[in-house]
């Protein structure tokens, strides 16, 4: 028995089918756009998200979370977001401690309680820091 009969290969007709990247609303920026893109596309010739996966050598999470994104946002949300930094920087962090001694309401919540949502959304709006949640 042949090992890789289990693991689906794009079909010639599935390849053929996925419109050239250039007819996309804009430019893909590097090779993890166009894997982004190629799973969208394979998902729209009905692959499931697991043999996405298999195929581009990626996990099942990281397929959900692109899918999730596509669908909410359109393809367009598929692009890199070179702006947005994934951590924080270490000289940000005595001004990321300053802020949070000078309370929430001072950002505009009703108390000055500290939550997960508070924190997420100071990271976002004031240091340009996206957390991914699974």
């Amino acid at each position: 028995m042949d090992i890789k009969q289990d693991v689906p290969v794009a079909a010639p007709q599935a390849m053929e089918a996925m419109p050239d990247p250039t007819e996309l609303p804009f430019e893909l920026k590097d090779w993890r756009e166009e894997r982004r893109f190629k799973a969208w596309k394979l998902r729209e010739a009905g692959w499931k998200q697991s043999d996405i996966a298999r195929e581009l050598g990626v996990s099942q999470a990281a397929v959900s979370r692109w899918m999730k994104s596509a669908g909410d946002g359109g393809v367009k949300s598929l692009r890199s977001q070179a702006n947005k930094r994934s951590s924080l920087d270490v000289i940000h962090i005595p001004r990321l401690a300053e802020c949070i001694n000078f309370g929430a309401e001072t950002f505009g919540f009703d108390d000055d309680k500290w939550t997960r949502e508070r924190f997420i959304w100071l990271l976002k709006n004031k240091f340009d820091v996206e957390i991914w949640e699974e």
